[in-house]
């Protein structure tokens, strides 16, 4: 896909948010976003894993009521299944002592508990990931088989998150899966890091209007060197969350273009967690404190971003597992040039840098 078609998606889907219709998920799916990551022969798009984090950024802006990074993933993982037919597949990354998965003579059986399916009773398939290696299994679901049976639930901010029960349920497709269940959890991951991002770039758009509006004293609340001080460091988070989903959003290309690492020996997918994270705890104490009580208020839209922000942290993985996960991948290797490479350019890399600013200064 060339540059000026991504670049018409991306606008697409910006249109889309900004009008902010009623039945968004419903325009979002008649527009194909859904299946973009599938090939254009199959419906979708080809888009590239680091476009499709821009457009989740764009709807994490705009506070989309819509499962577009479940489906997104869904769709890609149920062709690679070879299920047909799902309208709003989503996925769920699972442990597997939460879920048992057996063979016998009439075939598979699927038992035990899938917590907090974003979507789950809305969805129409169900797909996750058992097992680690070469020995991973991709399985899949649908929601109304036999033996299915869901507990409604919401995160903070009032998006499904659904648990799902199955007792002795058929799967549509059990085959070996493309990766598993950790990388699977690291993509999550990423892709709700980058909805992450988008939500604290519309924090601190909203806290710099507000600011400038707010009278105190006699002027804006904006022109005092305070409220400034915290402005000018979200903004510097709202740009470290962008930056850290972005690299995440690469990371994922180069490892399914086979010439990167797999996400589990990654630097840049945890690190798209745990720098997000750490900017949407910033970015809603700040945008809160600008805003002041009015922030909290069930008619002021500040509060359907710092909600999400506040669940999303906790969602696919905190930044204090993603630390642990990250330290305990560089201590897995050789400590001392694991932890260099990880922090500074190699000297491969650096050599070359230095040898392109002498060329282009001669």
């Amino acid at each position: 896909m060339g540059d000026e078609t991504r670049g018409m998606l991306h606008e697409a889907a910006l249109r889309i948010f900004a009008d902010k219709p009623d039945n968004v998920w419903e325009v979002l799916q008649g527009s194909g976003f859904d299946k973009a990551l599938l090939p254009e022969h199959k419906g979708g798009a080809a888009l590239r894993w680091t476009d499709a984090c821009g457009i989740l950024m764009l709807a994490g802006e705009y506070a989309a009521p819509a499962p577009l990074a479940e489906a997104m993933v869904g769709h890609w993982l149920l062709d690679q299944a070879g299920v047909e037919g799902a309208t709003l597949p989503t996925i769920v990354s699972t442990h597997d002592e939460q879920i048992r998965a057996s063979r016998s003579l009439d075939g598979w059986r699927v038992d035990g508990t899938l917590p907090r399916v974003p979507w789950g009773g809305a969805c129409t398939h169900i797909a996750f990931i058992l097992g680690a290696g070469t020995g991973a299994q991709l399985i899949v679901v649908a929601r109304d088989a036999a033996g299915v049976s869901i507990s409604s639930g919401r995160n903070l901010a009032g998006e499904p998150r659904d648990t799902l029960l199955l007792d002795d349920v058929v799967p549509l497709a059990v085959v070996a899966a493309p990766f598993d269940a950790r990388e699977l959890l690291s993509l999550a991951a990423v892709l709700r890091s980058a909805l992450m991002a988008g939500a604290i770039e519309r924090s601190l758009a909203l806290a710099v209007e507000y600011a400038n509006l707010r009278v105190q004293f006699g002027r804006p609340i904006g022109k005092f060197q305070a409220v400034q001080q915290n402005i000018a460091h979200l903004a510097t988070q709202a740009a470290a969350a962008r930056a850290a989903a972005e690299a995440g959003g690469e990371a994922i290309d180069e490892w399914l273009a086979g010439g990167g690492k797999p996400l589990t020996q990654s630097v840049a997918a945890p690190s798209a967690k745990i720098r997000t994270g750490e900017a949407a705890s910033q970015a809603c104490a700040i945008a809160h404190q600008v805003f002041g009580a009015i922030g909290f208020t069930e008619e002021h839209e500040l509060h359907q971003f710092t909600k999400r922000l506040w669940s999303w942290r906790d969602e696919c993985g905190n930044e204090a597992f993603w630390s642990r996960e990250l330290g305990e991948q560089i201590l897995a290797g050789d400590v001392g040039q694991t932890l260099w490479h990880a922090m500074v350019p190699t000297e491969t890399s650096a050599s070359g840098a230095a040898a392109e600013s002498v060329g282009a200064t001669q």
